[in-house]
Formats: C-alpha cells, sequence, structure tokens
C-alpha cells in the first residue's frame, strides 16, 4: 500500500483519536465503563457522547475482552511482559472513533464480518490483513478499509491503531438520500485510498469530527450536528474507499425511490423515539395514509408501521450495545423506552432481526 504522510493519516495523527477513558483502571485491572442508555427525552436534549473504554496489563484478560467485542472465531497472543491492552470508544450509535492498542506482543485474530463499516490507520507497531482473495502488509499512516463482508485474519506486532466505525445499516439508509445504492448490500471492494488527495482529505476530516464534534458537549448535544458529521463521514468513506455503491435510474436498472417514501423514511428515522403512527408518517410525507401504505408496500415491499417497528429495534440495540447491566439497566427497561410493552414479542423481533436474543447484546 502507498504511505501517506503520518499527519495526514486518517486516524494515525496523535490528535485523532486521543480518546479520554471515562476512568483509569490500576495496573492489572480492567475498566469498561458506558453511558447510561438515553431516557425518552426531547429531540434536541443533551445526550452526552457515548464513551466506553477498557484497560488491562493481563493478557489472558485482554483476550477475553477481545472476543467479547468482536467476531472473533480464532485468537492467539504471545510476547514479553509487561503487556498492555486498551480500547477506547467515542461517539454514537451511527459513528464513532476508536482506539485499539496491543503493546509488547503478538496478536493473531480470525473473525467475522461485522456491522459497521471500519476504516482504519496504524498509528504504531505493525498490521497484515488476509482474506479469501487477497493479502496485504498496512503500512503506518495511510488509510485504508477493513474487509467488510467477508472473513478476515490480522497478524499484528506491538500495534496501536485507530479506527472510525460507521454502522452498515445507516449509511444504506443514508444512501438514498444521496440516489445511491448498494445492490445486494454495501460493501468495500478494495482496501487501499482511492487516492493521496482523497486520503489526506479523509484524515483531516475524522481529526474535525473528533476534536470539533465528538469531544465538544454542545456539539454533540445537537442532532443537527450529529446528523452533519455522520453523513460527512458516509459521504467521504465513498469517495476515499471502493466500495459497490451505485448511482440510482441510471444504466444499472436500480430505481431510485420517490420523494414521499423518501421523507417517509426520513421522519421515521428522526421520530422513531415519537410516539408517531401512520397519520403522522404520512402528514411527513404529504400524501394520505391510504397513499403512503401503497407507496412503501410497491416500493419497499413492506409497511410503515413495519420500517418504524425496525427503527426502533434498531434503536433499542443500539443502547443494548451500549448499556451495562451491573449499573441496573435491563432488556425490559430498555424496551419498554422504545414502544415495546410485550417483553416476550420484543425479544422475537429483536432475534429475528439481528440475529441473537436482546438479552446475549446486553450481556455482550
Amino acid at each position: 500500500m502507498t504511505s501517506t504522510p503520518q499527519a495526514a493519516s486518517p486516524v494515525a495523527g496523535s490528535a485523532a483519536l486521543r480518546t479520554t477513558p471515562t476512568h483509569t483502571a490500576p495496573t492489572g485491572t480492567t475498566t469498561d465503563s458506558t453511558v447510561a442508555p438515553p431516557r425518552a427525552l426531547p429531540v434536541e436534549a443533551f445526550v452526552d457522547p457515548r464513551v466506553r473504554s477498557v484497560s488491562t496489563s493481563d493478557r489472558e484478560v485482554a483476550h477475553a475482552l477481545i472476543r467479547k467485542n468482536y467476531k472473533i472465531t480464532r485468537l492467539e497472543g504471545e510476547g514479553p511482559e509487561p503487556f498492555t491492552y486498551s480500547r477506547a470508544v467515542s461517539g454514537e450509535t451511527r459513528f464513532a472513533l476508536c482506539r485499539f492498542e496491543y503493546r509488547r506482543g503478538r496478536l493473531l485474530t480470525e473473525s467475522e464480518p461485522a456491522g459497521f463499516l471500519v476504516a482504519g490507520g496504524v498509528m504504531a507497531g505493525q498490521l497484515s490483513l488476509r482474506t479469501r482473495d487477497h493479502e496485504i502488509r498496512v503500512d503506518p499512516g495511510a488509510p485504508f478499509a477493513f474487509p467488510s463482508h467477508e472473513a478476515k485474519v490480522m497478524e499484528s506486532f506491538d500495534l496501536v491503531l485507530g479506527q472510525v466505525l460507521l454502522d452498515r445499516a445507516a449509511v444504506e439508509r443514508e444512501l438514498g438520500a444521496m440516489r445511491l445504492a448498494a445492490p445486494g448490500g454495501l460493501r468495500s471492494t478494495a482496501t487501499e485510498a482511492v487516492s493521496a488527495a482523497m486520503a489526506r482529505y479523509w484524515s483531516e476530516l475524522v481529526v474535525h469530527v473528533h476534536e470539533n464534534v465528538i469531544r465538544n458537549d454542545a456539539a454533540m448535544a445537537s442532532s443537527l450536528v450529529r446528523g452533519s458529521a455522520f453523513r460527512s463521514l458516509v459521504a467521504a468513506y465513498l469517495e476515499t474507499f471502493e466500495t459497490n455503491v451505485v448511482g440510482v435510474g441510471g444504466d444499472d436498472g436500480v430505481t431510485p425511490l420517490p420523494s414521499t417514501v423518501r421523507r417517509a423514511r426520513d421522519y421515521i428515522e428522526q421520530h422513531a423515539h415519537d410516539d408517531i403512527g401512520v397519520v403522522e408518517i404520512a402528514e411527513a410525507a404529504r400524501v394520505t395514509p391510504r397513499a403512503l401504505q401503497l407507496a412503501f408496500r410497491r416500493h419497499l415491499d413492506s409497511t410503515p408501521m413495519a420500517e418504524l417497528r425496525r427503527a426502533r429495534l434498531r434503536g433499542a440495540h443500539g443502547d443494548l450495545v451500549m448499556a451495562d447491566p451491573t449499573l441496573g439497566h435491563t432488556v425490559a427497561g430498555v424496551a419498554l423506552s422504545w414502544g415495546f410493552a410485550h417483553a416476550g414479542r420484543f425479544a422475537a423481533q429483536y432475534t429475528a432481526e439481528f440475529g441473537r436474543s436482546p438479552r446475549d447484546t446486553l450481556e455482550g
């Protein structure tokens, strides 16, 4: 891969991901501190940047934590003492920045695809990636996209890694507003940035989001600012790394969604936590409830209420991921906050949507 200067890397600069843990653990202990899931608050009410951090000097504990946080199918790690591992994530459910450290040792993992699109940068150490068809060595300072749709083997030495995580489902929803589509599901098709100029642009944007959005309480309190940051990261990711995204309504045969459906879906995403139904969604889409039902059936093979239920399930999923059962967070409490009064039906719908039970997600 072609290297870019250290200062231009997306997450390799010292300022790019200097995430501050919520508190520091003594040597040999761990922390996993999570901001409580937000209650049903007004749209513009302040919600702290969600932060999760963990650190340990015990290699066995580190391996257990890595297995917990990633879809690991194989893990090997070894090296001299003293050893340190740390991971810190900050952001929101649609986008987050992560700093991962595995110092003084070799780490080999094999993992399944996750629900995030991930772009990274090696800040220190060495990293290589291998998939069924490709094998690459990642140069320090060069932004790269993780393989997003197939199993991968990663091997590293004395690694400090910065990552940008974009929720795949949220990105795919954003594609419609950009008149883009990803037939068969969004995926990256190459690891390197398309050019040095776009690598620099990606770098500067990530630093901006970290310093001026995530670390700025006032900015994170604004849904408009958070939304703008997310959309900027999505656009930059699509321009910086090769994907299977295509324009809609062209020779590819993909039909663009009508404005009625786009307005309705946007309204659902923005108000999933509110007490809304078909009438409110239809008013936002500027059509009658009957016309809205027909449009959703024709273009999405779905219904407005089914889309609303999925949006609320995604919201509950995000809260469960960030929740901490040791602080009294429960599946029932998260479900109720998103309008799911029947615990059994919620569990069944959640499992069908995400392939695991809500309790498994909570206990992580």
